[in-house]
């Protein structure tokens, strides 16, 4: 949203310095994300007057301007189509730096010196339109500075809004909040709108066929107008919002829609087809030409304009070729409605347009905005294009859509905030942002149609604390605070378990819980999804419920870009539905980690591509930080993993989660083309103890004795199952028990394969004997022989 900074104060009657303005607003919540100057390109740019025109020898589209600048005349070449003599041009001089950086100095063009420039829009930074020059009105003076003449000195703020504020999309809106953080009025342009004896009742009727889908339409008649170039005032107030100024039938609707937040439209009375107005959804299958002479094959999700016969305009997002209004144009259909925003998302979206109108309609639009929007274009195209306005609106709106009253109790509003603010001033704060409350316990408050998005009693206490001022809001971090010793186990939790993976080399990747219902079809099969019931986008349409889809799209997107090395690790949520209802749904917090490409421990190491036990080593160094008994590891057959390379992940003896290689199936499907390994563990499981004493144990005193095994086994002995039996076989005198090396090769027996391990013998109490560390050692081999018929090579 952009909008001029004079324009705003003209709203609010206040002076606030610009920069002063934006941060005003941006600490409101209606953020200002940058302050332009717009007569920044028009420094030493003057008004002067073409004297004579003269043709260049050699030169078919270049000629000798001859310009006087009220002190003196001077040559330049000028190579504009539209330059004539006799007009009043913007003239740049030495020195002056236009749009896009070009600086004003002496050249020589054909041999003939020019000392100046004249100026298009383009080049004053005024717009896109650089076919001509910027040609002046009679009225210029020759050699007034242009900011002067055009009143240009002046700011176009430009705002970076969130979607739940429609009310902002207008400069009213943002002027409301203006004049509520100064605790004034707002200043709204006043006017008399004259009506002629006729009705225009009787020369048109709306029926809605879709009323869920458009709740409200209506419209006035203009005759008699003539279509030609608005005046300065309004292509100003267009340009400085980045709006480009057609004529005055079009300008005047883009005006109002951004004063009030209503888009209009404009309809050729003479032109339409018919006294009637039928709004329906379309026919499936049925083709209408847009605006921009685009053919578009529509679906029952666009809503049309119909004129009881034929489609005139899809509704909410682009008017048609065939009723727009032209320059010949005399009598005009006046049009304001009320979409439904969902509808106009999948309507523009199945259209692939994107117009100041659909963004409007897909916020939210003001239903109730509808009939000053009407009068206020009615009354300008009566003022600027010489029109007569027949007498009253013709409106449709079966079930009209009233404010919602919502109260706010002021204990509970201070207890929230941490402030000692009065009812009175919470009420002086609803009454200047146009709200309707009054005192009480609670305050009871009428909420305008034009904020849709408060519905509760905290939507009302946010909006006295962005009035009021976050700094009204005391700070209670500090040594003695109370915030200061309560930072919850869960939030320490995941704050260590971030440091613990970044410290393993691990990037941490955020993810929205959307995701394609089809692709997570694929990936995690059978499991049941939380669909979204006014989706924005096709390829997101449910709620996560594994973190695999969402993982996958981030590998596949950094590959895509050629960042082949990846560590990422992601703490987020799933979603599934509730048992009871079908629109509740759980939420479970998970963590999960995945590894792809290369590796390279320390600049002497050779890279190596990153494995299974990259990530087992990621879970280990969790368990050894958190202080957790060791995970451990039994095969299990996961969809979205290869059959070889599956596990499910078990603590406490309980499963935490999943394991494995991502399969060359799901690879498929996420278009990845490099081996994938991933995790994905219950946070839940993982926080629990976090609150146990750390014991402390003294270090050895007494030497280790070390053994290692050497065992050959079929290739389907797991090497999980075979460490687990060696652990318990060795007995207490076991410190630990690790497999070092494993091999499968030409050099063994074909479905066998060789596991060695590394056992370290200590007693806390005493030197082991050697006898006693053979005894052992001999238990171990006996048992391992016993459970996995395992043969004892010789080193």
């Amino acid at each position: 949203m952009k909008v001029s900074y004079k324009w705003l104060l003209e709203l609010t009657g206040l002076d606030w310095p610009a920069e002063e303005l934006g941060d005003r607003l941006t600490l409101c919540g209606t953020a200002c994300e940058y302050i332009d100057h717009l007569a920044e390109h028009m420094n030493n740019v003057f008004v002067a007057e073409v004297h004579e025109l003269n043709p260049i020898e050699g030169a078919d589209k270049i000629r000798l301007a001859t310009v006087d600048t009220g002190e003196e005349k001077l040559d330049v070449v000028c190579g504009a189509p539209n330059v004539a003599a006799g007009q009043k041009i913007a003239l740049a001089r030495i020195g002056a730096e236009l749009a896009g950086g070009m600086k004003i100095k002496k050249t020589k063009i054909r041999g003939i010196e020019s000392v100046a420039m004249i100026c298009s829009e383009r080049e004053l930074g005024m717009s896109d339109d650089h076919a001509g020059i910027l040609v002046l009105g009679d009225d210029a003076k020759v050699g007034q500075p242009l900011v002067e003449y055009l009143d240009f000195d002046d700011y176009r703020l430009t705002f970076e809004l969130t979607p739940n504020r429609p009310d902002s999309m207008c400069a009213i809106g943002i002027a409301r909040d203006m004049a509520a953080l100064a605790s004034t009025k707002l200043v709204r342009p006043e006017f008399e709108l004259k009506e002629s004896d006729e009705a225009a009742s009787d020369h048109v009727s709306i029926t809605i066929d879709a009323p869920d889908a458009c709740p409200r339409y209506a419209a006035r008649i203009v005759r008699g107008i003539k279509v030609g170039e608005s005046p300065w005032w309004l292509k100003r107030k267009l340009i400085a919002a980045g709006v480009r100024p057609i004529s005055n039938a079009v300008d005047i609707s883009n005006l109002v829609m951004l004063e009030c937040g209503q888009p209009l439209h404009a309809f050729d009375l003479d032109r339409f087809g018919s006294n009637e107005v039928v709004v329906r959804k379309a026919l499936d299958g049925e083709k209408f030409t847009t605006l921009d002479g685009k053919e578009h094959k529509l679906v029952p999700d666009n809503l049309m304009i119909t004129n009881g016969k034929e489609s005139v305009a899809t509704g909410g997002v682009m008017g048609g070729l065939d009723s727009e209004v032209e320059n010949d144009t005399v009598n005009i259909l006046l049009e304001a409605a009320h979409f439904e925003s969902s509808m106009i998302r999948r309507s523009r979206r199945h259209l692939g347009l994107v117009t100041e109108a659909s963004q409007r309609f897909e916020k939210g639009a003001d239903p109730n905005v509808i009939e000053y929007a009407l009068d206020r274009a009615a009354f300008l195209f009566a003022e600027l294009c010489g029109g007569t306005v027949l007498k009253g609106i013709v409106d449709c709106y079966p079930e009209p859509i009233e404010p919602r009253e919502v109260t706010m109790r002021p204990s509970r509003c201070n207890q929230l905030l941490g402030t000692d603010i009065s009812s009175e001033r919470m009420v002086q704060i609803f009454n200047d942002l146009e709200f309707q409350a009054t005192d009480g316990d609670p305050i009871k408050v009428m909420v305008p149609t034009y904020r849709p998005d408060i519905e509760r009693e905290v939507d009302l206490i946010e909006e006295v604390v962005r009035i009021e001022g976050f700094d009204a809001v005391e700070d209670s971090i500090s040594s003695t605070g109370p915030l200061y010793t309560r930072i919850l186990p869960e939030d320490r939790f995941r704050r260590e378990l971030r440091s613990v993976l970044t410290g393993s080399g691990f990037d941490e990747i955020l993810t929205t819980g959307l995701v394609h219902s089809r692709v997570t079809n694929k990936l995690v099969p059978g499991v049941p999804q939380v669909e979204l019931a006014n989706n924005s986008s096709e390829e997101l349409d449910i709620m996560r419920n594994s973190m695999v889809p969402s993982t996958l799209e981030v590998v596949r997107h950094n590959l895509s870009h050629r960042n082949i090395d990846l560590r990422l690790f992601e703490i987020g949520k799933t979603y599934l539905p509730g048992d009871e209802k079908a629109d509740q749904w759980t939420e479970d917090e998970y963590l999960v980690l995945t590894v792809t490409g290369r590796t390279q421990t320390s600049w002497r190491d050779k890279p190596r591509e990153q494995d299974f036990y990259d990530l087992t080593g990621a879970l280990k160094a969790i368990t050894t930080h958190f202080r957790h008994p060791e995970m451990t590891f039994e095969p299990e057959v996961v969809a979205c993993f290869d059959d070889e390379v599956s596990f499910k992940v078990k603590l406490n003896g309980s499963q935490v989660g999943r394991i494995g290689s991502v399969s060359k199936k799901a690879l498929r499907v996420a278009d990845i083309k490099q081996p994938v390994y991933l995790a994905e563990l219950a946070i839940a499981p993982l926080m629990e103890g976090l609150d146990k004493f750390t014991e402390f144990e003294p270090l050895p005193t007494h030497p280790a004795a070390l053994r290692d095994l050497s065992l050959m086994l079929d290739a389907g002995v797991r090497a999980g199952e075979v460490l687990q039996v060696a652990k318990k076989a060795a007995g207490p005198l076991a410190e630990a028990v690790e497999i070092f090396d494993l091999y499968q090769g030409k050099q063994i027996e074909k479905g066998k394969k060789s596991l060695a391990l590394s056992i370290r013998y200590r007693s806390d109490e005493r030197s082991l004997q050697a006898e006693e560390v053979e005894a052992a050692q001999q238990s171990v081999v006996s048992k391992l022989k016993k459970e996995f018929n395992a043969e004892v090579r010789d080193k």
